[in-house]
């Protein structure tokens, strides 16, 4: 033992030399098998301490960063080992707001930049509202049976939960029910879904039930319904001309069918009844457009007698400051005609008001050698054929004459 101490004491400087210098060989080998590297990634953001009445509608899923440290470090390091946050602590209301990125970098490395440093972000608040809920039957019960009445729903409404945006989107929460092949009742429970205007489901709400209990009885036969006829018209009279009543008979038929479709009629309609160009009355006897799996009663006519009248297309208009003309006057004998022009409202069928000139309306007064120095003398017209005369105002002038 007092070898070895004297052997460690011995010549202590040059080990403790010797010593430093492996420390510093060890390190610049190992500095040139790990050095200091720079990397970008794309790290995940999340949103922290959002109010419960409150949700980011606009919101950047992720950010870019630049770390700073060892190469077998930065190599092992996943973007889900880092993310970024958002702190919405001093939010208190729905509205537009810049926050800044906050990220922590993992051991050994040095954050050194964060792309974007802020973001914006949109807020608003999150409603609860109460809805209906309306069913859809999928297939068909088992052949020669039907719904005896509506599908039961309980409870008939539920209320739906989300941020302002989302519950606008929602058009109607439907439950959608299999009666395929169903021949005996039943009751089940059923998720419910939320969908928009083309059908598509909601996700970013929540329903509360998310489920509804459904109440099914079925019967042997088809129910009966009896519904108000309206005829299909396909075109147009001929021009001057409108449809002035269209008359069904019978107004109203009963039919069987299928529930699910029968259901949803509120009145049943003929087959397209073309009136291009009519100008009398049409009567025609056509059949109803039923759609498959819906049937006329028995005791039902299954033709309806549909009359179309049509009527002349009468019009009026006002013609202004036309000038009165005098007729049968004395060339010899002035004549002044106070006032000089009157206002004519006449009428008659659209397609000759439509063609008619101004010019072809005149108004005018019989004069005579006769006529007093002043007289009052009743205005006349002549119209166009097809035309009738309405009013004249004034329906007299004074005429002054100068022998």
């Amino acid at each position: 033992m007092k070898n070895f101490k004297s052997w460690c004491l011995k010549n202590l400087d040059v080990k403790l030399i010797s010593l430093l210098l492996a420390v510093v060989l060890w390190l610049y080998v190992a500095s040139g098998q790990n050095p200091i590297i720079e990397s970008y990634i794309d790290v995940p953001l999340a949103p922290t301490n959002l109010r419960e009445d409150l949700s980011v509608k606009e919101f950047p899923t992720e950010v870019s960063i630049g770390i700073k440290g060892p190469k077998e470090v930065i190599s092992g390091i996943s973007p889900e080992q880092i993310g970024g946050i958002i702190d919405f602590a001093g939010v208190k209301e729905p509205g537009t707001y810049r926050l800044k990125v906050e990220v922590t970098p993992p051991k050994r490395t040095e954050l050194i930049r964060i792309i974007p440093p802020e973001v914006n972000v949109v807020v608003e608040k999150i409603l609860t509202k109460t809805v209906e809920v309306v069913y859809d039957l999928i297939g068909m019960p088992e052949k020669g049976y039907s719904l005896a009445n509506e599908p039961q729903l309980t409870p008939s409404s539920v209320n739906i939960t989300g941020a302002e945006s989302a519950l606008a989107k929602v058009k109607q929460v439907v439950c959608s029910i299999d009666i395929s092949g169903t021949k005996k009742d039943f009751r089940k429970k059923i998720k419910v879904k939320a969908l928009d205007a083309a059908g598509n489901e909601v996700k970013e709400i929540k329903i509360d039930p998310d489920t509804v209990e459904v109440s099914i009885t079925v019967t042997l036969g088809y129910p009966e319904k009896l519904l108000s006829v309206k005829p299909r018209i396909t075109g147009k009279p001929a021009p001057g001309y409108y449809i002035s009543q269209i008359i069904a008979n019978p107004d109203k038929i009963k039919i069987y069918g299928d529930y699910s479709k029968i259901n949803k009629l509120e009145w049943l309609e003929t087959i397209p009844i073309d009136v291009n160009g009519i100008t009398k009355t049409l009567t025609v006897k056509v059949p109803l457009n039923l759609e498959e799996g819906l049937n006329i009663a028995e005791g039902e006519a299954s033709l309806i007698e549909v009359t179309i009248q049509v009527k002349e297309n009468i019009t009026q208009k006002r013609l202004e400051e036309v000038p009165v003309t005098p007729q049968g006057a004395s060339p010899f004998i002035f004549y002044k005609i106070e006032p000089p022009v009157v206002d004519i409202t006449i009428e008659g069928q659209s397609v000759f008001m439509e063609e008619m000139k101004e010019e072809e309306v005149k108004a005018f007064v019989e004069l005579a050698d006769s006529l007093q120095v002043e007289q009052k003398v009743k205005v006349q017209v002549d119209l166009p054929e097809g035309t009738s005369l309405i009013k004249v105002e004034p329906e007299e002038v004074t005429v002054s004459i100068n022998k």
